[in-house]
């Protein structure tokens, strides 16, 4: 993969009339609906945590920034979970060859 191919695409807006478009709407398969949910459940729990550091003791800080990492590593598995979602519903709406896929034998 490219470095430009890595990143998922940008969806255009309403702003772009004028850029060619196969759907006016932005179609979000189940499995990522359920991805995005948890990567803003991590989020908000995140900032708690960032939150509570701020008044923290050394060894309750020690903790709630093990946590904090914890979710980050937890947020960039979703995430790559999360490509390799859209990268699948492509496939399956046409857009993209079924070898598109990184788990494709």
């Amino acid at each position: 993969m490219t470095d430009e191919s890595k990143h998922l695409p940008v969806v255009q807006n309403d702003l772009d009339e004028g850029e060619p478009s196969c759907s006016p709407r932005i179609y979000v398969s189940n499995e990522e609906a359920a991805l995005l949910t948890a990567m803003r459940r991590l989020r908000e729990e995140s900032a708690e945590l960032k939150a509570q550091v701020r008044d923290a003791d050394c060894e309750l800080r020690t903790k709630l920034e093990s946590d904090i990492e914890r979710m980050r590593a937890e947020w960039r598995d979703l995430a790559a979970q999360r490509e390799k979602a859209f990268i699948r519903k492509m496939i399956m709406l046409g857009h993209l060859p079924p070898e598109a896929d990184p788990d494709h034998p």
